[in-house]
């Protein structure tokens, strides 16, 4: 990988940091946008852009635009999520086989994937799916922008001492995160049902068990079958609270919720919005702020 020097950076409208010379870093989505974004927050020379557009949300079953490609051919280093969650990797790397790629999952712990959630290019048959939603853990978003920080530093060395600080400040903003989860004092087994794939990571951190998952998007809807059984589960087993998103999921928690008594709860996954640093610290702090007051 050739490097130019670093020039002067300055930021627009579109999310970029733009100069003439310098690292240009690419994301493949939004929540890796936002990890690389506090990592390189202020390093002049580095321009950072999002491949995929804000709203996209999570990338299952995405299909690589002429845009997106367009977006990787004046890339130097292309960071994803990893876990199979990109599943268009083939073609990048068959089109750009020099493309510096680097897979920000290492590290961080996962949790198994669910009979209801999405397949990903790669998995062979009979292999146990995992959870590829691991951002939604802020201990897993601290160790993905170490991942970040230490592939810059190698492939920009003369901005090394700026990737660590500002890494360790982002570090040190997720441990009173983390302590905002620690202090959610729920009953010991209490049981929510999650309609987003994402959840369950929040659900872990929080020390709440997912009793019920129903997982929709546009292309894969629940069965009559599914929903009744979910139903039967939520009332059998005094869930009180359905997690869901602004998506998909959201109409079948509120059928559920219609049909069992319990609570819709929206939190934010965390898949789209503003390109903006700061949206990861605080959509973690307002789930939790959300989940505190919904327990209580």
């Amino acid at each position: 990988m050739v490097l130019g020097g670093c020039g002067k950076g300055t930021e627009n409208t579109s999310g970029e940091t733009a100069q003439a010379d310098g690292l240009t870093v690419v994301t493949s989505f939004y929540p890796v946008y936002l990890l690389a974004a506090n990592v390189t927050d202020g390093v002049e020379g580095v321009t950072l852009k999002n491949m995929t557009q804000p709203q996209t949300g999570c990338l299952h079953d995405y299909e690589l635009t002429t845009e997106d490609m367009k977006t990787l051919e004046g890339a130097d280093v292309l960071f994803i999520n990893g876990l199979g969650m990109e599943s268009f990797m083939d073609k990048v790397m068959g089109q750009y086989p020099d493309l510096f790629i680097v897979d920000t999952s290492t590290g961080s712990v996962t949790l198994a994937g669910d009979d209801h959630g999405h397949a990903h290019e790669g998995e062979e048959d009979g292999e146990e799916e995992v959870n590829a939603h691991i951002w939604l853990n802020p201990s897993n978003g601290v160790k993905q922008a170490e991942v970040i920080c230490d592939a810059l530093s190698q492939a920009d060395p003369a901005n090394a001492d700026k990737y660590a600080a500002n890494t360790a400040t982002f570090s040190e903003s997720m441990e009173s995160v983390i302590a905002q989860a620690e202090a959610i004092n729920a009953a010991p087994g209490t049981e929510v049902a999650v309609f987003h794939e994402g959840f369950p990571y929040l659900t872990d951190l929080c020390g709440l068990e997912v009793g019920v998952g129903i997982y929709a998007d546009e292309n894969e809807e629940p069965s009559a079958k599914e929903m009744a059984e979910a139903a039967e589960e939520i009332k059998e087993d005094g869930i009180k609270l359905l997690l869901a998103a602004d998506d998909a999921g959201m109409k079948y928690a509120e059928t559920l919720a219609a049909e069992t008594g319990a609570t819709v709860v929206e939190l934010n996954p965390i898949t789209s919005g503003e390109l903006n640093k700061d949206v990861y610290r605080l959509g973690m702090e307002r789930n939790l702020q959300i989940l505190t007051e919904a327990l209580s």
